[in-house]
């Protein structure tokens, strides 16, 4: 069957191939069919449910697939591709097995078919008896189709709802047969026979039949005496056979047996009520009350209705106001309902001001238990009321004819138990208390009671049900338990002993002998659990002989033994005391004192450690408390937190020595910082149990993790943050420590403004004011011994501020400093120094010929050295001691664990400044190694500032973190826009350029564009979106390369060589820019060469630059395009060219593909955009309309968050990409 596998390939989607191939794997194919008549092969497939799935046309190679699911997505869906892959392996051996045995179709004999393999019924039995033209309905058969079973003489007979017909299946001298009363068909199983056998094959039990008429007298006895009856009474009289496609033949106990409960059998009507009586009942709270407005001449009434449903949803209240008489002691006329928001004429009391809060918050409950405890509220308060009525139902509008007046009695109704016996059984029967008579329940009119209030035959006198225990029992249909008298001791057990819990139990002669005993109890006792978040507390109490009672149960304690019961009569007010003393330890606690518990969420058990107070008092009570160490989310420790620290000095930072005990329990430096960054109060010891960190502590501590790393289990503090060990002074031994931090208290107390410089006369250039701001800045630094970063715009002049900083440090015997630049800023540096500060001496430790050897620096005032020299000569550099170190670009050691990173921090210099027009590129993460280089230690270690800070500003926006950032790096980063500071700048104006490609480039284009999204999404299906992301870099590249020129991508079949942004760059050139000198940048080298290609052909003067350039030959070219007025154009790469770079006479930049970091394309268009430009400046980006470009502009946008909260510039758009990011990308 090769050809599934080609028809898979041509018509179905990878994901759902994908997705089918996935369902055949975890076996949910359950079966296959073939029918040779017309070759269609049939499955069920199972997916959220069963499925049938036909695949027609394997022979003939014309494949049609058909399913039963809702699939929408294509032609093809997932159960149809299972299937395909279940039909390719399925034996074809198998395929002519069924289509012979489908032609051996037995006989009928009186319209009955024979069952020869009644026990065991398989599903290739059934379908080899049955006609082809049924199959579609046996593939997914439901118990739900059928509405009865029952087993009488070995006849099972079943009733099918499908097609209203009875299937019965007889057993008649060891021969089973089957036969419904359907019309007949040709051959086989008729249809309703079919269903019925096909459930039972694919029931847990498909030997049921051989269960159902096997030994059928044995199961007869064996219930018999189950229910302790004598195995030889007529079965029928007690039970009925049932039969269930799984459980096979069950006996269903008869009217007679319906209060009987059995032994170790819970399934029983009679035990599934005796549960429902012992449920415990979850109480809630009183509500509030309101007040209304009164006044005198109608007075008010209430009116009980019925609602017919008996439980406490069945009752239901309303508050009429009508004319009295005279005497005020009846109502008279004008009946109506109250209008609460309309207060007029009525006199009502306090209790009736109650009763109407009640009654209007029932609207707003939904649980039975709440609305039983509304209801007995409101029925208690109507005892006292003078104007009651009941109402038959609620359907019809209130008259004083359909009313009639009723009393609520003082007098509570409440259950009580009482233990008899006839010939056959032990009964609890139920029977109702009011006042000292007890009733049966045949003495109950239950046309008007319900679980809320019991009314006597021909009485009207209400009395409410004391609790919703007693109402549940009212409600039930039956009054009575049973059980055989075989059975005694487990009748005490099962029955009585957990009643005596809820209600009080009378004996009858001759059933139990009862001994009653009356005791105190000794103990107190709290047992503490948990359910969720929640510490759950039930109060017990032990009584004499070691009793434990739990006081929320209501009876008293029986106890059975040798057929004697003790009944210990609890002393209820001394328990109530004790209930009293919990309930006062909490102010939640006050509601719960008619539950079954008490309970607190551990947030409360917690909150400002209330918990300490609760067990204080638990002590002071004399109560016992058990359950702490099973806790699972607690684990008190009873010892008060011992905290000591101590503080050493190094060369950078301060070591914070801080111990931490419990008792014999010694805290963790780890431990303790991972609980107080995660903001908890308490800490795991190492015993299990849990210790609360003290309130004043807490912030301290808090302070020394987000601020220092640990090494060593000491904490380091950069001296920066002096304030922060500042806070240990008075802990302090070390005088050395008292004294430096004495002294950097005097410099912080002396500091009132930055003082200003002036600007040394050996610099020939005239400062602007940011700039001698800038240098105040630099020389503030340097008398505070701190490092910073000088951070301005591009084109602002930093290079002439540290020029003129170091004019000013730099004297006759100061070892020189040493600056690292990218290798393309060497000739900027140089003719810098030339021009604005000659008298500066420096040298060049750079090249192929660079002498290793200290000497040559000691007479200069600079030295300059390349990031790659660093790396290649640290060994020799890092024993030198510089002055100060310089970075320009210091973005190049952003990543902490890169080489340049690590050869900067070895370098032995005074102090450190970092020079940087970005010095965020691509997130907040960046800033950690630039300022660690200017203050080491100053952010601690690096999981120290991700957790602190870099996830939770770049991940979580968080701008309170973002903003904490921003207060702490303020003294040590300056920088200000041009926006801000160079406002004599002219207009620069940025705008986009939309190409639309033709016919052949966008034929190339969409392609690409539908191959890499196939393959995209397969990849992140199977390996993940962070495994992708090389492959979704490589695929954007590949189409913005396209959008440029086809040519770029270097595929044999791309013969196209249109590009429409060569022929828009070329136009712009030529015909739009007239006198302008234009910049043209690129990623794409590539892209320069063929632009080049084309100036050439056109006969267009240009300077060229890429990473490839020499350094004299970015000097030289950058000099030409300066001062050369007939050369216009300057083609560079965006790589090699957009930073360093002075190109002041141009006026025009034309950014040809949109880079993933906008900030580097800004960098590109301030090459022009600077101090010195003095024309309008244009810059433009080169777009494709409808391509993964102009996605991109979108998702940068998009992607943009919190910029400028901290020294932000923009971001890179890789970093939070999702996959629906990338669909949208691809689409």
């Amino acid at each position: 069957m090769s050809n599934i596998g080609n028809f898979l390939s041509k018509f179905v989607d990878f994901q759902v191939k994908k997705r089918g191939q996935e369902l055949y794997a975890d076996s949910k194919v359950k079966s296959v069919d073939y029918s040779s008549a017309d070759d269609t092969w049939m499955c069920i497939v199972e997916g959220s449910r069963k499925y049938i799935t036909k695949v027609k046309g394997l022979s003939t190679n014309r494949i049609k697939t058909s399913c039963t699911c809702p699939y929408d997505w294509g032609p093809v869906c997932k159960h149809s591709v299972a299937a395909l892959f279940a039909i390719e392996n399925y034996d074809e051996t198998d395929v002519v097995r069924l289509a012979k045995k489908r032609n051996a179709y037995k006989q009928r004999v009186d319209g009955k078919y024979p069952l020869s393999s009644y026990k065991l019924i398989t599903r290739d039995f059934v379908l080899e008896n049955t006609l082809s033209d049924y199959h579609s309905l046996l593939y997914v058969v439901s118990p739900s189709y059928i509405r009865h079973a029952f087993l009488h003489d070995n006849t099972l007979s079943i009733e099918v709802s499908l097609n209203n017909k009875t299937v019965r299946i007889r057993n008649i001298n060891g021969k089973v047969s089957i036969q419904s009363d359907e019309a007949a068909v040709r051959k086989g199983l008729r249809q309703s026979e079919a269903l019925v056998l096909m459930l039972i094959a694919q029931s847990q039990f498909p030997n049921v039949l051989e269960k159902a008429f096997a030994n059928i007298d044995k199961f007869k006895k064996l219930k018999l005496k189950e229910y302790g009856i004598n195995s030889k009474a007529d079965f029928d009289e007690y039970f009925y056979l049932s039969f269930d496609f799984d459980k096979g033949v069950d006996a269903v106990p008869k009217e007679l047996l319906s209060s009987v409960i059995v032994p170790n059998n819970k399934t029983t009507v009679a035990h599934k009520r005796l549960d429902k009586l012992l449920t415990e009942i979850n109480h809630s709270r009183d509500l509030p009350l309101s007040s209304f407005v009164r006044d005198k001449e109608y007075m008010i009434g209430f009116v009980v209705q019925n609602l017919g449903f008996g439980d406490s949803t069945s009752i239901d209240f309303e508050v009429i106001e009508a004319k009295a008489n005279k005497n005020k002691t009846k109502l008279m006329s004008k009946f109506s309902v109250f209008q609460q928001d309309a207060v007029s004429n009525v006199l009502f009391s306090d209790n009736q001001e109650s009763l109407i809060n009640f009654i209007s918050s029932r609207e707003d409950l939904q649980s039975v238990v709440d609305l039983w405890e509304n209801s007995s509220k409101v029925l208690l308060a109507l005892s006292t009321e003078k104007f009651v009525y009941y109402k038959e139902n609620s359907f019809s509008k209130i008259s004083k004819n359909n009313i009639k007046e009723v009393v609520v009695s003082k007098e509570l109704a409440n259950v009580e138990v009482s233990i008899v016996k006839d010939d056959m059984f032990y009964i609890a029967r139920m029977k109702v208390r009011i006042g000292d008579k007890l009733y049966n329940f045949d003495e109950i009119d239950f046309d008007v009671s319900n679980a809320s209030m019991v009314v006597l035959n021909n009485e009207m006198i209400i009395h409410p049900v004391r609790s919703y225990e007693d109402g549940v029992v009212l409600h039930m249909e039956n009054d009575e338990i049973k059980m055989s008298k075989k059975y005694k001791d487990e009748f005490f057990d099962q029955v009585i002993s957990p009643l005596a819990r809820k209600f009080n139990v009378n004996f009858d002669k001759g059933t139990y002998d009862v001994d009653v005993l009356s005791l105190d109890f000794t103990k107190k006792q709290l047992y503490l659990s948990e359910e969720d978040k929640y510490l759950m507390i039930r109060p017990m109490v032990v009584y004499d002989s070691e009793l434990t009672v739990d006081i929320f149960s209501k009876g008293n304690v029986m106890q059975h033994h040798d057929d004697e019961v003790k009944e210990y009569k609890r002393n209820f007010e001394l328990e109530q005391d004790f209930i009293d003393q919990v309930s006062n330890l909490h102010t939640l606690f006050s509601s719960q004192r008619t539950d079954d518990s008490f309970y607190l969420h551990y947030d409360d058990f917690m909150k400002e450690m209330w918990f300490y107070k609760f067990f204080e008092q638990l002590q002071k009570y004399d109560i016992e408390v058990f359950g702490l160490k099973s806790l699972k989310n607690f684990k008190y420790s009873p010892f008060h937190a011992n905290i000591s620290t101590s503080v050493s000095t190094g060369i950078d930072w301060f070591e914070v020595e801080v111990k931490v005990s419990f008792g014999d329990n010694i805290v963790s430096i780890k431990d303790l910082k991972k609980a107080i960054i995660n903001k908890q109060k308490f800490v795991k010891l190492s015993d299990g149990s849990v210790g609360i960190l003290p309130k004043e502590w807490f912030a301290k501590l808090n302070n020394f993790f987000r601020q220092g790393d640990i090494k060593d289990g000491k904490i380091e503090v950069s001296k920066l943050k002096f304030s922060i060990i500042d806070e240990l002074f008075d802990s302090i031994d070390d005088n050395k420590i008292i004294e430096e931090i004495a002294e950097k208290r005097r410099r912080i107390a002396k500091f009132s403004e930055i003082k200003k410089v002036n600007v040394p006369k050996a610099i020939t250039a005239n400062l602007r004011d940011y700039q001698k701001e800038g240098l105040n800045w630099l020389n503030f630094l340097d008398e505070m011994e701190w490092g910073g970063i000088l951070a301005d715009d591009m084109g602002l002049g930093k290079t002439l501020q540290i020029l003129a900083f170091m004019e000013r440090i730099q004297k006759k015997n100061t070892p020189p400093s040493l600056i690292v630049i990218p290798t393309t800023l060497l000739f900027n540096w140089e003719n810098e120094i030339r021009k604005f500060a000659p008298k500066l001496k420096a040298h060049y430790h750079y090249g192929p010929f660079r002498e290793r050897n200290t000497k040559l620096f000691k007479d200069n005032d600079i030295v300059f050295t390349t990031y790659g020299i660093l790396l290649r000569d640290i060994e020799f550099l890092k024993d030198f001691r510089f002055n100060y170190m310089v970075l320009d670009e210091s973005q190049y050691i952003k990543n902490p664990h890169s080489r340049r990173f690590k050869s900067a921090m070895l370098i032995n210099a005074k102090n450190r400044i970092a020079l940087t027009g970005t010095p965020i590129e691509n997130s907040t993460f960046d800033l950690f190694a630039q300022m660690n280089f200017v203050n080491p230690g100053f952010f601690g270690g690096v999981k120290n500032f991700q957790e602190g800070y870099a996830i939770p500003i770049d991940k979580d926006g968080d701008i309170a973190r973002a903003n904490e950032l921003q207060r702490l790096i303020d003294p040590f980063v300056l920088r200000r826009t041009k926006e801000k500071v160079a406002t004599e700048l002219p207009a620069k104006t940025e705008d986009v350029i939309y190409c639309e490609m033709d016919t052949e480039q966008r034929q190339v284009y969409d392609a690409y564009r539908n191959k890499f999204k196939n393959e995209l999404l397969g990849n992140i299906e199977a390996e993940g979106l962070n495994n992708s992301k090389l492959m979704v870099l490589k695929a954007l590249t590949r189409l913005r390369q396209i959008c440029d020129a086809p040519s770029l991508i270097n595929d044999d079949d791309v013969t196209t060589s249109e590009s429409v942004k060569i022929k828009e760059i070329s136009k712009h050139i030529t015909r739009k820019t007239a006198d302008h000198k234009v910049l043209v940048f690129s990623q794409f080298v590539g892209m320069l060469s063929l632009i080049r290609e084309e100036l050439n052909r056109q006969g267009v003067d240009f300077e060229y630059l890429d990473g490839k350039s020499t350094r004299k030959q970015r000097e030289d070219s950058v000099n030409n395009f300066q001062n050369n007025k007939k050369l216009r154009v300057f083609l560079i790469s965006l790589k090699a060219g957009g930073t360093g770079l002075n190109l002041t006479a141009a006026d025009y930049v034309y950014i040809m593909d949109p880079w993933w970091n906008p900030a580097v394309e800004n960098q590109a268009i301030d090459r022009c955009y600077r101090i010195g430009q003095e024309k309008k400046v244009f810059a433009y980006r080169m777009i494709c309309k409808n391509t993964v470009e102009e996605k991109i502009m979108e998702l940068q946008a998009k992607k943009k968050k919190l910029a400028s909260d901290i020294i932000h510039t923009d971001e890179n758009i890789m970093k939070n990409i999702d996959v629906n990011d990338i669909k949208d990308l691809f689409g």
